[in-house]
Protein backbone atom coordinates (compact mmCIF):
# COMPACT_ATOMS: atom_id res chain seq x y z
CA UNK A 1 0.00 0.00 0.00
CA UNK A 2 2.94 2.62 0.76
CA UNK A 3 4.53 1.36 -2.82
CA UNK A 4 1.02 2.50 -4.41
CA UNK A 5 0.67 5.53 -2.18
CA UNK A 6 3.92 6.93 -3.27
CA UNK A 7 3.53 6.48 -6.65
CA UNK A 8 0.06 7.35 -7.61
CA UNK A 9 1.19 10.64 -5.30
CA UNK A 10 3.74 11.49 -8.70
CA UNK A 11 1.58 11.74 -11.32
CA UNK A 12 0.27 15.20 -10.55
CA UNK A 13 4.09 16.44 -10.00
CA UNK A 14 3.82 15.38 -13.53
CA UNK A 15 0.87 16.58 -14.83
CA UNK A 16 2.08 20.17 -13.65
CA UNK A 17 5.45 19.61 -15.22
CA UNK A 18 3.68 19.61 -18.45
CA UNK A 19 1.51 22.29 -18.09
CA UNK A 20 1.45 22.81 -22.10
CA UNK A 21 0.34 19.47 -22.97
CA UNK A 22 -3.73 18.69 -22.74
CA UNK A 23 -4.50 16.92 -19.59
CA UNK A 24 -6.28 14.04 -21.78
CA UNK A 25 -3.78 13.58 -24.12
CA UNK A 26 -1.24 12.80 -21.37
CA UNK A 27 -4.27 10.44 -19.78
CA UNK A 28 -4.02 8.54 -22.84
CA UNK A 29 -0.55 8.23 -23.04
CA UNK A 30 -0.55 6.99 -19.38
CA UNK A 31 -3.06 4.46 -20.19
CA UNK A 32 -1.45 3.69 -23.68
CA UNK A 33 1.84 2.93 -22.08
CA UNK A 34 1.09 1.05 -19.07
CA UNK A 35 -1.10 -1.40 -21.17
CA UNK A 36 1.63 -1.75 -23.66
CA UNK A 37 3.97 -2.40 -21.43
CA UNK A 38 1.89 -5.13 -19.61
CA UNK A 39 1.25 -6.44 -22.67
CA UNK A 40 4.66 -7.09 -23.77
CA UNK A 41 5.40 -8.53 -20.31
CA UNK A 42 2.46 -11.28 -20.66
CA UNK A 43 2.54 -12.10 -23.89
CA UNK A 44 3.05 -15.47 -23.77
CA UNK A 45 1.31 -15.93 -20.44
CA UNK A 46 -2.10 -17.81 -20.96
CA UNK A 47 -4.43 -16.24 -18.59
CA UNK A 48 -7.16 -14.91 -20.12
CA UNK A 49 -10.40 -13.50 -19.02
CA UNK A 50 -13.89 -15.56 -19.14
CA UNK A 51 -16.36 -13.85 -21.41
CA UNK A 52 -18.68 -12.72 -18.24
CA UNK A 53 -14.97 -10.75 -16.92
CA UNK A 54 -14.34 -9.19 -20.41
CA UNK A 55 -17.54 -7.56 -20.32
CA UNK A 56 -16.74 -6.36 -16.59
CA UNK A 57 -13.40 -4.89 -17.72
CA UNK A 58 -14.46 -3.15 -20.54
CA UNK A 59 -17.14 -1.35 -18.22
CA UNK A 60 -14.38 -0.70 -15.71
CA UNK A 61 -12.15 0.64 -18.48
CA UNK A 62 -14.85 2.68 -20.01
CA UNK A 63 -15.21 3.93 -15.84
CA UNK A 64 -11.36 4.41 -15.54
CA UNK A 65 -11.03 6.83 -18.94
CA UNK A 66 -14.00 8.92 -18.16
CA UNK A 67 -12.18 9.22 -14.66
CA UNK A 68 -9.10 10.66 -16.22
CA UNK A 69 -11.54 12.76 -18.60
CA UNK A 70 -13.64 13.79 -16.16
CA UNK A 71 -11.10 14.42 -13.00
CA UNK A 72 -8.69 16.59 -15.46
CA UNK A 73 -11.49 18.50 -17.13
CA UNK A 74 -12.33 19.74 -13.83
CA UNK A 75 -8.50 20.88 -12.66
CA UNK A 76 -8.89 23.20 -15.79
CA UNK A 77 -12.52 24.33 -14.59
CA UNK A 78 -12.27 24.62 -10.77
CA UNK A 79 -9.51 25.19 -8.18
CA UNK A 80 -7.32 22.67 -7.75
CA UNK A 81 -8.44 21.98 -3.84
CA UNK A 82 -11.67 21.51 -4.99
CA UNK A 83 -10.95 19.02 -8.04
CA UNK A 84 -8.66 17.51 -5.14
CA UNK A 85 -10.94 16.84 -2.22
CA UNK A 86 -14.33 15.92 -4.53
CA UNK A 87 -12.11 13.74 -6.79
CA UNK A 88 -11.17 11.97 -3.68
CA UNK A 89 -14.91 11.15 -2.45
CA UNK A 90 -14.41 7.70 -4.31
CA UNK A 91 -14.16 5.53 -0.88
CA UNK A 92 -17.49 7.10 0.08
CA UNK A 93 -19.45 5.81 -2.96
CA UNK A 94 -17.87 2.10 -2.62
CA UNK A 95 -18.71 2.15 1.07
CA UNK A 96 -22.19 2.99 0.26
CA UNK A 97 -22.27 -0.07 -2.46
CA UNK A 98 -20.71 -2.31 -0.23
CA UNK A 99 -22.54 -1.66 2.57
CA UNK A 100 -26.20 -0.95 1.30
CA UNK A 101 -26.14 -3.41 -1.65
CA UNK A 102 -23.83 -6.16 -0.97
CA UNK A 103 -24.92 -6.12 2.20
CA UNK A 104 -21.21 -6.04 4.03
CA UNK A 105 -20.69 -5.36 7.80
CA UNK A 106 -18.15 -2.11 8.63
CA UNK A 107 -16.28 -2.26 11.95
CA UNK A 108 -16.93 0.90 13.31
CA UNK A 109 -12.97 1.53 13.36
CA UNK A 110 -13.26 1.57 9.18
CA UNK A 111 -15.89 4.68 9.24
CA UNK A 112 -13.98 6.42 11.66
CA UNK A 113 -10.77 6.49 9.83
CA UNK A 114 -12.80 7.23 6.60
CA UNK A 115 -14.33 10.17 8.38
CA UNK A 116 -11.04 11.54 10.01
CA UNK A 117 -9.39 11.02 6.49
CA UNK A 118 -12.05 13.15 4.69
CA UNK A 119 -11.71 15.80 7.08
CA UNK A 120 -8.53 16.05 6.88
CA UNK A 121 -8.65 16.19 3.18
CA UNK A 122 -11.05 19.59 3.45
CA UNK A 123 -8.57 20.96 5.80
CA UNK A 124 -6.02 20.63 3.62
CA UNK A 125 -7.68 22.54 1.31
CA UNK A 126 -10.25 23.86 2.86
CA UNK A 127 -8.96 27.85 2.94
CA UNK A 128 -9.43 27.23 -0.97
CA UNK A 129 -12.38 25.51 -1.33
CA UNK A 130 -15.74 26.87 -2.58
CA UNK A 131 -18.97 26.39 -4.44
CA UNK A 132 -19.19 29.79 -6.27
CA UNK A 133 -21.33 29.63 -9.66
CA UNK A 134 -18.29 29.71 -11.82
CA UNK A 135 -16.65 26.34 -11.61
CA UNK A 136 -19.91 24.49 -10.49
CA UNK A 137 -19.76 22.82 -14.24
CA UNK A 138 -15.64 21.27 -12.36
CA UNK A 139 -16.75 20.57 -9.33
CA UNK A 140 -19.74 18.30 -10.65
CA UNK A 141 -17.64 16.65 -13.00
CA UNK A 142 -14.93 16.04 -10.06
CA UNK A 143 -17.90 13.96 -7.65
CA UNK A 144 -19.04 11.95 -11.46
CA UNK A 145 -15.09 11.28 -11.70
CA UNK A 146 -14.90 9.95 -8.33
CA UNK A 147 -17.86 8.09 -8.79
CA UNK A 148 -16.35 6.46 -11.70
CA UNK A 149 -13.36 5.56 -10.40
CA UNK A 150 -15.43 4.31 -7.42
CA UNK A 151 -17.58 2.04 -9.94
CA UNK A 152 -14.64 0.69 -11.60
CA UNK A 153 -12.82 -0.67 -8.54
CA UNK A 154 -16.22 -2.27 -7.59
CA UNK A 155 -16.02 -4.19 -10.71
CA UNK A 156 -12.64 -4.91 -10.52
CA UNK A 157 -12.94 -6.69 -7.40
CA UNK A 158 -15.30 -8.96 -9.07
CA UNK A 159 -12.63 -9.87 -12.05
CA UNK A 160 -9.92 -10.11 -9.38
CA UNK A 161 -11.69 -12.87 -7.77
CA UNK A 162 -10.78 -15.22 -11.15
CA UNK A 163 -7.80 -13.39 -12.69
CA UNK A 164 -4.67 -11.75 -11.93
CA UNK A 165 -3.75 -8.26 -11.40
CA UNK A 166 -1.97 -8.12 -14.63
CA UNK A 167 -4.26 -10.20 -16.78
CA UNK A 168 -6.91 -7.68 -15.56
CA UNK A 169 -4.99 -4.26 -16.03
CA UNK A 170 -3.48 -4.71 -19.16
CA UNK A 171 -7.38 -4.50 -20.89
CA UNK A 172 -8.62 -2.11 -18.85
CA UNK A 173 -5.71 0.47 -19.52
CA UNK A 174 -5.91 -0.20 -23.07
CA UNK A 175 -9.97 0.23 -23.14
CA UNK A 176 -9.61 3.13 -21.08
CA UNK A 177 -6.39 4.71 -23.62
CA UNK A 178 -8.95 3.96 -26.63
CA UNK A 179 -11.79 6.18 -24.44
CA UNK A 180 -9.29 8.67 -24.02
CA UNK A 181 -8.30 8.35 -27.47
CA UNK A 182 -11.89 9.24 -28.73
CA UNK A 183 -12.48 12.03 -25.86
CA UNK A 184 -9.23 13.71 -27.49
CA UNK A 185 -10.31 13.43 -30.75
CA UNK A 186 -13.79 15.12 -29.97
CA UNK A 187 -12.43 17.57 -28.40
CA UNK A 188 -9.97 18.23 -31.48
CA UNK A 189 -6.66 17.67 -29.26
CA UNK A 190 -4.53 14.93 -31.06
CA UNK A 191 -3.11 12.59 -28.96
CA UNK A 192 -0.51 11.88 -31.97
CA UNK A 193 1.27 15.48 -32.35
CA UNK A 194 3.19 15.55 -29.39
CA UNK A 195 6.56 16.83 -28.35
CA UNK A 196 9.38 13.94 -28.48
CA UNK A 197 10.85 15.43 -25.44
CA UNK A 198 7.48 14.81 -23.37
CA UNK A 199 8.15 11.30 -24.48
CA UNK A 200 9.91 10.23 -21.41
CA UNK A 201 7.61 11.44 -18.64
CA UNK A 202 4.51 9.94 -20.46
CA UNK A 203 6.84 6.81 -20.05
CA UNK A 204 7.26 7.63 -16.26
CA UNK A 205 3.38 8.02 -15.88
CA UNK A 206 3.05 4.64 -17.19
CA UNK A 207 5.51 2.99 -15.22
CA UNK A 208 5.54 4.55 -11.88
CA UNK A 209 1.57 6.05 -10.89
CA UNK A 210 0.23 3.33 -13.47
CA UNK A 211 2.32 0.03 -12.81
CA UNK A 212 3.67 0.78 -9.68
CA UNK A 213 0.49 1.97 -8.13
CA UNK A 214 -2.74 1.44 -9.73
CA UNK A 215 -1.34 -2.26 -10.61
CA UNK A 216 -0.62 -3.00 -7.24
CA UNK A 217 -3.97 -1.62 -6.11
CA UNK A 218 -5.44 -3.93 -8.35
CA UNK A 219 -3.05 -6.65 -6.93
CA UNK A 220 -4.39 -5.51 -3.13
CA UNK A 221 -7.83 -5.95 -4.26
CA UNK A 222 -8.24 -9.12 -3.84
CA UNK A 223 -7.21 -9.17 -0.24
CA UNK A 224 -8.72 -6.12 1.08
CA UNK A 225 -11.86 -3.83 0.36
CA UNK A 226 -12.95 -1.48 -2.77
CA UNK A 227 -13.58 0.78 0.32
CA UNK A 228 -9.79 0.76 2.10
CA UNK A 229 -8.14 0.73 -1.90
CA UNK A 230 -10.14 3.69 -3.24
CA UNK A 231 -9.39 5.43 0.45
CA UNK A 232 -5.31 5.11 -0.42
CA UNK A 233 -5.47 7.91 -2.55
CA UNK A 234 -6.59 10.28 0.30
CA UNK A 235 -2.40 10.52 1.33
CA UNK A 236 -1.92 12.00 -2.09
CA UNK A 237 -1.53 15.56 -1.17
CA UNK A 238 0.59 14.38 2.09
CA UNK A 239 2.95 12.75 -0.28
CA UNK A 240 2.21 15.15 -3.40
CA UNK A 241 3.22 17.84 -0.82
CA UNK A 242 6.93 16.34 0.29
CA UNK A 243 7.22 15.71 -3.53
CA UNK A 244 6.93 19.20 -4.15
CA UNK A 245 8.84 20.61 -1.33
CA UNK A 246 12.07 18.58 -2.65
CA UNK A 247 11.52 19.16 -6.27
CA UNK A 248 9.90 22.79 -6.05
CA UNK A 249 10.95 23.93 -2.98
CA UNK A 250 7.53 24.81 -1.99
CA UNK A 251 7.08 25.37 1.64
CA UNK A 252 4.23 23.03 4.01
CA UNK A 253 1.45 25.83 4.93
CA UNK A 254 0.18 25.05 8.96
CA UNK A 255 -3.12 23.64 7.26
CA UNK A 256 -1.02 21.15 5.02
CA UNK A 257 0.53 20.04 8.26
CA UNK A 258 -2.23 19.94 10.37
CA UNK A 259 -5.01 18.41 7.55
CA UNK A 260 -1.93 15.49 6.68
CA UNK A 261 -1.86 14.44 10.03
CA UNK A 262 -5.39 13.86 10.81
CA UNK A 263 -5.36 11.90 7.23
CA UNK A 264 -2.61 9.85 8.31
CA UNK A 265 -4.39 8.86 11.76
CA UNK A 266 -7.60 8.16 9.50
CA UNK A 267 -5.66 5.66 6.88
CA UNK A 268 -3.67 4.34 10.32
CA UNK A 269 -7.27 3.32 11.35
CA UNK A 270 -8.52 2.10 7.99
CA UNK A 271 -5.49 -0.31 7.39
CA UNK A 272 -5.38 -1.74 10.92
CA UNK A 273 -8.90 -2.42 10.70
CA UNK A 274 -8.77 -4.31 7.33
CA UNK A 275 -5.48 -6.45 8.74
CA UNK A 276 -7.44 -7.00 11.66
CA UNK A 277 -10.27 -8.58 9.30
CA UNK A 278 -7.65 -10.34 7.41
CA UNK A 279 -6.09 -11.90 10.01
CA UNK A 280 -9.36 -13.27 11.30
Amino acid sequence: MGVALFSVSTSSLVVRHLADVPAVVIAFWRMAIASGFLWIYSFYHKNTLSSLNRKRVFYSGVLLGFHFALFFGAVKLTSIANATVLGTLAPIFTLFVEKFIYRRSFNKVLILGLVISLVGAFVINGNQFSFNNEPFVGNLMAILGSLCIALSWMIAEKVREGSSAITYSRSVFFVAAVVLFLISTFRNEAVLNINLQHLSWFVFLGLVPTIFGHVVLSFILKFVSPTMVASIPLGEPIVASGLALILFNESFSIATLSGGALTLVGLYFIIREQVSRISS
